[in-house]
């Protein structure tokens, strides 16, 4: 299958939407003044009350400089109303309870299982075991742990893996947080903990990892995205190294009293295969099952990039969770 060039793909255009959107969203909690609340004042000095005149580059006319500013005021700051920040802080409660917001503080058991279907008639199967302990309403740790069975009938030597893949650890600290819009920041590490070499990388890996949650207030949903870099730091000699970037968009809607959706892309780029990149659709829809307790089906397809270690041509994701308070 031949490959976009990386700098037209869509996974750059999803990686442009979402920095100009979360950048935005901070913009808006940190320095927008809602003038439909009481406590935020106009300023007093006249002086201050005229604006000072825009200083503009020679030979730009009004015409040129419109469109832009057409642009920025639909996705730069937007007003909120103390209805829809009420709003918003009741949903961010619900998408916590539910385990869909990366940026919430709070702990999590979660069983899941995943069937990939490979290219050239390969397949996998991931099962996951994930804990997450929340402390000081800001802080989070979390533990991944990957059992992996895999399928491929072009090897003849040995056509089937399975046992333990490499242990995650991620370590996350809430930097800030509104009803509106919240940034999680923290670093995440991989550990060659494979029960054999064909099942994980062979290397120690570190990077950075970043989580936003935005309000979208016409649509009552949330626009997340999530960034990791993963670089290898030892391990093996002999396997190659590590080089990974991977971003995610997804938008979170609730339905009723019980249900939630995520529509997401996910676009990775491996810088040691000469930045090859790659991008999948997922599709997921939950629901609370009782109390803390829920379920998810998430199916997945490719689009492109599909032979790429990461992607897929098609996959089937189920998992379980219970969810648990900060302490």
């Amino acid at each position: 299958m031949s490959e976009r060039p990386c700098g037209r793909s869509p996974g750059a255009v999803v990686l442009g939407v979402l920095l100009m959107l979360s950048w935005s969203g901070s913009g808006s909690a940190l320095g927008q003044v809602n003038p439909d609340d009481p406590s935020e004042e106009t300023p007093s000095n006249p002086a201050q009350e005229i604006p000072a005149a825009e200083s503009e580059p020679e030979g730009a006319s009004p015409s040129e400089k419109e469109p832009e500013r057409r642009i920025f005021k639909r996705i730069g700051p937007q007003p909120m109303t103390p209805e829809q920040r009420e709003e918003a802080e009741r949903l961010r409660k619900v998408a916590a309870k539910y385990g869909t917001d990366p940026t919430a503080i709070v702990g999590r058991i979660q069983l899941t299982s995943q069937y990939l279907d490979l290219t050239q008639g390969a397949n996998a199967t991931v099962s996951t075991v994930r804990v997450d302990l929340p402390f000081r309403k800001d802080f989070l740790l979390r533990m991944e742990m990957p059992f992996l069975r895999t399928s491929d009938p072009n090897n003849l030597g040995m056509s089937s893996h399975r046992g333990a893949s490499d242990l995650s650890v991620t370590a996350g600290w809430r930097a800030y947080n509104t009803p509106e819009y919240a940034l999680l920041v923290g670093a995440v590490s991989t550990f060659p903990t494979a029960a054999q070499d064909t099942l994980g990388l062979g290397k120690y890996t570190v990077g950075p990892a970043i989580a936003t949650a935005r309000f979208l207030p016409r649509l009552e949903s949330f626009l997340i995205g999530l960034l990791a870099y993963q670089t290898s730091v030892g391990g093996d000699p002999s396997r190659k190294d590590v080089s990974l970037f991977n971003v995610t968009a997804q938008v979170n809607s609730f339905w009723g009293q019980r249900w939630w959706t995520i529509v997401q892309s996910v676009w990775q780029v491996d810088f040691e295969r000469s930045a090859k990149s790659s991008m999948v659709m997922e599709f997921e829809g939950g629901r609370n099952l009782i109390g803390r307790f829920g379920a998810y089906i998430r199916p997945g397809v490719g689009i492109y990039g599909r032979d790429v270690p990461g992607a897929y041509i098609w996959n089937i994701e189920v998992g379980v969770r219970y969810m648990f308070p900060s302490f």
